[in-house]
C-alpha cells in the first residue's frame, strides 16, 4: 500500500483540525492508521516518519505479549486459572510467604499479583530475572489490588517460552504475525537473555494496526481464525477494576494487558503517545506512533478525531512533513580533530564541518569512525552506533551497551551555536545536538522537549595540546 491513502469518506477537515488540536495539547503525530470493516480507511504519516519504520512502542508491547499467551491458550498449553507454581515450580516452593501458592496467571495478566511497585527495573538487569521477580515481596493478597507492572509481563514472556519452547518474539512470528505477512520482530532482552515482554518491542504503526484489526475482527484474519473469540473476549473485557490509578482512560478497568476506555472499548498503549485503539461496537481500530507530553489530552483528541470521522467537511490540506528549522547559511570551515572529555557516548574524538552549507559530524570511539550529515531544510536520515542514547525510561532500558541508533537530522544555527536537528526513527523522540564552539573546542549537549536522554549527553571536545618527543 503507499505511504498514504485516505478513503473518499473521511472528512479531511476533521484531520486537519485533529493535527491541529494535537499540536495545541503537546502531541506530534508521526503516523497512523485507521482500519474499519476489516479494511484500511486512512494511513497518514508525516515526513521524516514512516507508518513502516520500525521502532520503540513502550508499554504497547504488553498487548503483544498478552497475545502471544493467547495463542498458548488457544492451543491448551496453558490457561488463565493456572497456579504461578505450575511454571516455576522451584521459586515458589522457596518462598516462605504461602502467598505466592496462590498467585494464578490471570493475576500476571491484570498486574494484581501483590507487589507494592513495579519489579522491572532490577529485573531488567538482575542475573536471573525470573528470581528477582519472585525476590520482591508481596503486600496484598494476590488480586486485591492494581499496582501497573511491566515485571508481570515480563513473567508472562518467560510463560510462553516454557510452554512453547520459543521466545515471544517467535512465537508470534510464527503463529499470527507471519500469517498476517509480518516476518520481522524485533524484540530487547534483559541482561539474562530473557525477552523484557511489557517492554522492548519494535514495531511498526502498520503492525500495531494489524494487531488492531485483529482484535476487531474477534480474532479473524482474511477469513482465517488466528485467535479464539473465548481469548479477545476475556482480553478486552473488565477483568480487574482500577479506579485509584489516575486520569479517566486509566482507571476505567483493565483486562489481559489491555486498558479498557472510558467511554467504549479498548486499547493498548506505550510511553510518549503511542496508541492502539479497539472498538468493537464501531467495528473500528485505529493504531498511532507520536511523540506526546501527556497522553490523557491525546486520548481526548482522539476521541474527537472519530467522533467526527465521517463529518462532510472537506480540508486544505493535511501536513505531510514537519518542516526543519530555517537558517542563513553556514559557511565553509572545519573544527580539525578535537578530543573529548569523558562522556557516557564514549567518543575519543570529533571533527565538525560545514562545506556548502551542510554540516558533517565525525565521530569516533576508539574502535570505529562514523559521520553523521545534515543539510539545511530538509532531512537526512543517518544510522550511528552509540551506546546512552536510546532513551531512559524508568531505569529499566539497556541503554550501556553500543547499539544502532537511526534518526533524521537537518542543519541550524543559532548565535554561537550549530545545531542538529535531530528525530528519533527508532524512537518516538525528537532533539537537537547543539554544538557550542569556543576558541579551544566545542561543547555539546542533547536538548530535547521530554528529558529522555539523561544529563549524561552533555560533555566536551578541546584541542589536543602539543607534544614533543625526544629521544
Amino acid at each position: 500500500m503507499e505511504e498514504r491513502w485516505i478513503s473518499p469518506d473521511i472528512s479531511t477537515g476533521a484531520l486537519e483540525h485533529f493535527a491541529r488540536r494535537l499540536e495545541q495539547v503537546g502531541t506530534q503525530l508521526h503516523a497512523m492508521e485507521i482500519w474499519q470493516g476489516g479494511a484500511p480507511v486512512l494511513r497518514w504519516d508525516i515526513a521524516p516518519y514512516r507508518c513502516d519504520d520500525r521502532r520503540e512502542v513502550y508499554s504497547l508491547s504488553k498487548s503483544f505479549t498478552a497475545t502471544a499467551v493467547g495463542l498458548a491458550f488457544d492451543r491448551g498449553l496453558l490457561s488463565p486459572d493456572d497456579a504461578l507454581s505450575r511454571f516455576f515450580p522451584q521459586q515458589v516452593a522457596a518462598q516462605a510467604d504461602e502467598r505466592w501458592q496462590h498467585v494464578r496467571l490471570r493475576h500476571l495478566l491484570t498486574m494484581t499479583v501483590g507487589h507494592a511497585e513495579c519489579p522491572m527495573p532490577r529485573m531488567a538487569f538482575a542475573p536471573d530475572s525470573v528470581e528477582s521477580f519472585f525476590s520482591a515481596p508481596l503486600v496484598y493478597e494476590p488480586g486485591e489490588r492494581f499496582v501497573y507492572s511491566t515485571g508481570a509481563s515480563c513473567m508472562l514472556a518467560e510463560v510462553v517460552r516454557r510452554v512453547t519452547g520459543c521466545t515471544v518474539p517467535d512465537w508470534l512470528t510464527r503463529e499470527l504475525l507471519g500469517p498476517m505477512g509480518v516476518e520481522a520482530l524485533q524484540w530487547d532482552t534483559c541482561a539474562d537473555g530473557r525477552c523484557q515482554g511489557g517492554t522492548g518491542l519494535k514495531a511498526t504503526c502498520s503492525e500495531i494496526a494489524l494487531l488492531g484489526a485483529l482484535y476487531c475482527a474477534r480474532g479473524v484474519w482474511k477469513g482465517r481464525r488466528l485467535l479464539s473469540e473465548e481469548w479477545v473476549d476475556m482480553a478486552g473485557s473488565l477483568q480487574v477494576k482500577n479506579e485509584d490509578n489516575g486520569t479517566p482512560d486509566w482507571c476505567a478497568g483493565y483486562g489481559f494487558q489491555f486498558w479498557r476506555n472510558k467511554a467504549e472499548g479498548y486499547r493498548c498503549d506505550g510511553a510518549f503517545g503511542q496508541l492502539c485503539v479497539i472498538l468493537p461496537q464501531r467495528d473500528l481500530s485505529l493504531a498511532m506512533v507520536a511523540e506526546s507530553v501527556n497522553m490523557s489530552d491525546e486520548l481526548d483528541v482522539v476521541w474527537e478525531l472519530l467522533d467526527h470521522l465521517y463529518d462532510a467537511r472537506a480540508g486544505r490540506g493535511l501536513p505531510g512533513a514537519y518542516t526543519p528549522a530555517q537558517r542563513p547559511s553556514l559557511g565553509d570551515w572545519d573544527s580539525g580533530w578535537l578530543r573529548c572529555g569523558e562522556n557516557a557516548m564514549g567518543f575519543t574524538q570529533i571533527r565538525l564541518r560545514c562545506t556548502g552549507g551542510a554540516l558533517a559530524l565525525t565521530l569516533c570511539d576508539g574502535t570505529r569512525t562514523q559521520t553523521v550529515a545534515a543539510k539545511p531544510a530538509c532531512w537526512t536520515e543517518n544510522t550511528i552506533v552509540v551506546k546512552n542514547m536510546q532513551p531512559l525510561l524508568y531505569r529499566q532500558m539497556r541503554r550501556d551497551m553500543p547499539a544502532p541508533f537511526r534518526f533524521a537530522a537537518a542543519a541550524a544555527a543559532r548565535p554561537n551555536a550549530l545545531v542538529f536537528e535531530c528525530r528519533g526513527l527508532d524512537t518516538p523522540h525528537a532533539f537537537s545536538w547543539v554544538f557550542q564552539p569556543d576558541e579551544t573546542g566545542v561543547s555539546v549537549r542533547i536538548e530535547a522537549k521530554l528529558d529522555v536522554f539523561g544529563a549524561a549527553c552533555a560533555w566536551r571536545a578541546e584541542q589536543a595540546k602539543s607534544t614533543e618527543y625526544g629521544c
